[in-house]
């Protein structure tokens, strides 16, 4: 592989260049900044959308289907499995952060 900062030849499998010290595969290096804050930013959507989803469905399914000897009405259900989306979107943060931290 040829640098192309002092076009030294190089192996093929040479992170970095002999001479220059360049860096030849870039992944190698790591990850940008920049691609690391997107990455962790679209982590935090997703565990929390997932977390929101299930807290949401979870409390619906039950509160509808399975606990009906309650005085619930479908508003009051609503509202709970809405409290319960929040509740576990917040947990999919923790989790994420959980997780981060290991």
């Amino acid at each position: 592989m040829q640098c192309p900062t002092c076009n030294n030849l190089n192996a093929a499998t040479d992170v970095r260049c002999m001479r220059c010290q360049t860096t030849l595969i870039h992944e190698a290096a790591g990850h940008s900044e920049g691609f690391k804050k997107a990455a962790n930013a679209l982590d935090a959507r997703m565990y929390s959308g997932i977390g929101a989803f299930f807290g949401f469905a979870l409390t619906a399914v039950l509160l509808k289907f399975v606990l009906t000897e309650h005085w619930l009405s479908d508003r009051q259900i609503y509202l709970s499995a809405v409290v319960a989306g929040v509740v576990g979107s917040l947990l999919g943060r923790l989790f994420l952060k959980a997780k981060h931290e290991l």
